[in-house]
This record gives C-alpha cells, sequence and structure tokens, in this order.
C-alpha cells in the first residue's frame, strides 16, 4: 500500500457529496474493492436535514487524510449505503449493531477490522514494520526475517477465525457498516511523532519526564488507561526514539529486540503481550525503554480526528465501543 503525503486541510473534502465525488477523489469509489453488499435501505429514525454521505465516500476521505493511496488491507466497507448519524465505535461485534439500530444510526464505523478481507488483511498490513524498521537504519534483510518472525503467528491466527460472523449480522439486519484501521492508526501515529518531536526538540528529557508530557493529551487525560513505562527506569534519557505504531498490530519481542540492538532506546507503541514483555526483560538492556500509551486512548486520537471531518461535514456521530472523546 502506498502512503502519500496528506492533502491540504481546506481540500482534503473538496467535491463532498455523490454528485461531485468522482473528479474530486476519484472515479474508483464507484467501483471500491472492499464493497461486499451495496445496501438501500435504512431503518427509521428522527428526520435530520444534514446532507447524506455514502460510507464509500468517508472511506475515500479517511485515507485522503491518512496520505492513503488506496483502501489499506485492514481496512472495508463491508455494506455500502447512505449515512446521515452514524455509530463510531473502536470495536463492533453484535451487540453494538443492535445499539446502533436502537439509537437510531444510520451505518457503524469501527476502528478495529470487524471481519471479511479487513480482518484476514491484517496480517499484510504487519509488513510496515519492516518499512518502519529501515526508516530507522536497520538492515532490508534483518527487518524483513523480523517482520516475517512477528507475522507469522498471526497470519496462522486469523486462519481460524469466524471472520464473517458479524459482516453477517450486518447484512441480514440490513445496517451499512466500515472500518477506518490503518488511516487512523497513520494519523494517530503522525500524532505521535509530532508531540514527542516537541518534546524532546534541543533537550535531553529522561523517559519519565516524557511520560509526564504523554499525559497531558487530551485523549490520555480523559482515559482511565494511562501511559506507563513497561521497560526501562524513568531517570532514563530518552535517547534515539521510534513511534511503533500503524502497523497492523504491535512488533512484539522480535520487531523491538531488533530496534534496541540498532542503538533505538526508547519506543512508543500502544501495546505488548506479556509474553512478549518478558521476553524484553530477559535481554537485562539498561538502556532501553519501552513506553506503553494505551491502547483505546491511543486508537480514539486517530479515530477522533475523522470524527472531527464528519461532523465538519454535518454528519451526527455517535461515539462509543471505547472511542475516548475529550
Amino acid at each position: 500500500m502506498t502512503v502519500a503525503a496528506a492533502p491540504a486541510a481546506d481540500r482534503l473534502f473538496e467535491g463532498w457529496g455523490k454528485a461531485a465525488v468522482a473528479p474530486a477523489i476519484g472515479s474508483w469509489i464507484g467501483g471500491h474493492p472492499r464493497i461486499l453488499f451495496p445496501v438501500g435501505r435504512r431503518f427509521s429514525g428522527p428526520s435530520r436535514d444534514n446532507a447524506g454521505v455514502r460510507l464509500s465516500e468517508i472511506m475515500a476521505m479517511a485515507n485522503r487524510l491518512a496520505g492513503c493511496a488506496q483502501t489499506p488491507a485492514d481496512s472495508e466497507v463491508y455494506l455500502d449505503g447512505d449515512v446521515r448519524r452514524v455509530f463510531v465505535g473502536i470495536d463492533v461485534d453484535l451487540g453494538e449493531l443492535l445499539l446502533a439500530r436502537t439509537l437510531g444510526a444510520d451505518g457503524v464505523i469501527a476502528h478495529h477490522p470487524i471481519g471479511s478481507r479487513a480482518r484476514l488483511g491484517l496480517a499484510a498490513v504487519i509488513q510496515r514494520h519492516q518499512v518502519q524498521m529501515e526508516a530507522e537504519g536497520i538492515p532490508a534483510k534483518v527487518a524483513h526475517e523480523m517482520m516475517l518472525a512477528r507475522q507469522r503467528p498471526v497470519a496462522h491466527a486469523l486462519q481460524t477465525t469466524n471472520y464473517d460472523r458479524v459482516v453477517d449480522a450486518a447484512r441480514q439486519l440490513g445496517i451499512p457498516m466500515m472500518n477506518i484501521h490503518l488511516a487512523a492508526d497513520i494519523i494517530g501515529r503522525q500524532f505521535f511523532i509530532d508531540f514527542v518531536g516537541r518534546v524532546v526538540d534541543g533537550r535531553a528529557p529522561t523517559v519519565g519526564s516524557l511520560i509526564g508530557e504523554l499525559k497531558t493529551i487530551p485523549e490520555m487525560e480523559t482515559s482511565l488507561v494511562q501511559p506507563e513505562l513497561w521497560l526501562g527506569r524513568p531517570e532514563n534519557p530518552v535517547g534515539r526514539w521510534t513511534v511503533q505504531m500503524a502497523a497492523g498490530t504491535n512488533g512484539g519481542a522480535p520487531v523491538y529486540r531488533t530496534y534496541y540492538e540498532h542503538d533505538i532506546h526508547t519506543i512508543l507503541a500502544m501495546h505488548i503481550d506479556d509474553r512478549d514483555l518478558r521476553e524484553l526483560e530477559q535481554l537485562q538492556l539498561p538502556e532501553a525503554n519501552l513506553v506503553i500509551t494505551g491502547h483505546m486512548p491511543s486508537d480514539s486520537i486517530g479515530m477522533n480526528r475523522v470524527i472531527d471531518a464528519l461532523e465538519q461535514q454535518g454528519l451526527e456521530v455517535i461515539v462509543g465501543s471505547g472511542v475516548i472523546r475529550p
């Protein structure tokens, strides 16, 4: 997947609306590669005068906002349709579908992949770990091997999933549904890169002071889950750092160990499995730091930028299922 530079903010929604969106965003929307079941009908809800928009147009908007040239493999419009009021959550299951219908939502937008090709496509997005490692100067061969070490178990686990259970339910209920994963994570990762860059620019802060600054981010202030140091000591200097996000899932011990072995001192990540953390601890690297920013607040940073864009275009957004909206 190609990631291009994000467009200027004042041109991001140029051509919004079905009639004008094709020349502005591209005629490929009409043949969106990740729309499974076009849905025409909507359940009843309060009458509203805000202009409707199709979920495929929302996907195109999110891609443009993140600088994605095409829809990532872990994102999909499962059932397309016109929406005016949408339910947005980090995770969507059968309960969220029924809740959305009860609340009078026209459609549902999740962050994490719900099913179908997007759920199975998560493993392909893990290849971004290699790109990120190479960007930090790690040799391509090493980066590729470590990426595969992380990708294989994820791909194998996905083989066992009931991947279309929720998609089937949405189709039977007639609820337009989509998910926006990588694009929102790219937006969130860039936020963290810019934020940490401002904190460490021209200074030599400790990891503890960096965590203190991270806690001032509105999504973090609102969250019950706070940024924490899971590896290293608060008095350690930040040193060389990287934001290890927007690659499907966390890099785990194979990827993080490789960063440390190539003089990256501090990794910021949303989460890590406990078994991988124990493996990193056994390495006994005194200068290695792992800052866990928290899954729900970190995901919310990217999704909130998407929600802001939807609201600016007159859509009514109902947030739930883990979205932290300061």
